[in-house]
């Protein structure tokens, strides 16, 4: 009987090992595919809004096309640099 759950822990110890073993290996292969998920995600976001939202789209679209391509990209820049302006200084305010 000793023997036999000296065998018993024995193949405990070695399964425990190879759990072990095979969780390491996973969490390599998850922390390679977190950044491309991530963006299928934003992706995804992305679609979501589109489909949420068509008329905001169609309008932006209508209103760029008015413009030069020199013209539409100075206020597209100016537009981006407005909002991440709006999200710093929203940020001073967080409870962070």
């Amino acid at each position: 009987m000793n023997h036999k759950l000296h065998q018993l822990n024995h193949q405990k110890a070695l399964l425990q090992a190879k759990a072990a073993n095979q969780r390491t290996h996973l969490s390599l292969q998850v922390a390679q595919w977190q950044v491309r998920l991530t963006w299928v995600d934003r992706a995804l976001a992305a679609t979501r809004f589109v489909k949420n939202n068509p008329g905001m789209v169609l309008g932006a679209g209508a209103l760029f096309t008015i413009f030069t391509p020199f013209k539409a990209a100075r206020i597209l820049l100016g537009s981006w640099a407005a909002i991440k302006g709006v999200r710093d200084f929203s940020g001073l305010f967080s409870k962070d």
